[in-house]
């Protein structure tokens, strides 16, 4: 039986923070928002999270095939 991968978990969710941090921030700031970098902090963890479950499922997947 494998073991999840957590760090590459964790990896993916980080980098799909950033992304989305850095996405949000500028349509944010555009659309002339109050708090866009709340706002645009808040997208960035919205997409981390479901980037983890989605990695997180496939991890679980991948195990059970085996």
């Amino acid at each position: 039986m494998k073991k999840i991968d957590w760090i590459n978990v964790l990896e993916r969710a980080a980098w799909t923070f950033a992304e989305g941090f850095l996405v949000a921030l500028p349509t944010t700031f555009s659309a002339g928002m109050d708090g866009a970098a709340w706002k645009s902090a808040l997208v960035g963890a919205a997409m981390a999270g479901l980037s983890a479950v989605k990695t997180l499922l496939v991890e679980i997947c991948k195990r059970e095939q085996e």
